[in-house]
């Protein structure tokens, strides 16, 4: 599913065909039609999978760390690393608005769903102590958006590994979240 994903990074989702689809799997366009009603449920397909990578990413972060901001990097570079690794330049997946609207239900739920959990995580880190009073919706939006973003610039041949990026991003976004000691000016 993630390689039919990545035909339409090439053309765009409107602009991509079955017929390039099918070229892309090296396979035929009845082949393809045993798997997938249209290219619909491909996008659907992507967004499920990209979607599956964040939660995983969210469970590991929660079972292996223990402070909130901790966990708010483990999930970051968990996410990124998946991402990068195994949705590679899979830009179809700021494409959201391309979904059915019964598709684009079923993945809103899932997105809402950690996004109360993230917002959690930042509630707890500053109720910690570990960063400063923030509000928690923007702090997820500002992570997430940076995030979700990757795939639009991403390139698996490019000077960075995708779990280069993961540190990097993961390092941008703790600072970004204002910690404390950043926020008195204390060093």
């Amino acid at each position: 599913m993630l390689a039919a994903g990545r035909a339409f990074g090439h053309r765009g989702f409107h602009n991509t065909t079955l017929d390039d689809i099918a070229a892309q799997l090296s396979v035929t366009k009845p082949m393809l039609y045993r798997y997938v009603k249209n290219k619909h449920e491909i996008l659907y397909e992507c967004h499920r999978i990209a979607v599956g990578m964040a939660e995983e990413a969210y469970d590991v972060a929660v079972q292996e760390v223990e402070s909130p901001l901790a966990r708010i990097r483990r999930f970051c570079e968990g996410y990124i690393t998946r991402m990068t690794s195994e949705l590679g330049t899979c830009v179809v997946l700021t494409e959201y608005y391309s979904m059915t609207p019964e598709h684009n239900e079923l993945i809103e739920q899932r997105r809402r769903r950690l996004d109360t959990r993230l917002r959690e995580l930042v509630r707890q880190a500053v109720e910690t102590g570990e960063i400063a009073p923030c509000d928690p919706k923007l702090a997820v939006f500002f992570f997430m958006g940076a995030i979700n973003n990757i795939n639009r610039w991403f390139s698996e041949s490019g000077p960075l590994s995708g779990e280069q990026i993961a540190t990097a991003f993961s390092d941008h976004i703790v600072n970004g979240l204002n910690p404390i000691r950043q926020a008195t000016g204390a060093e």
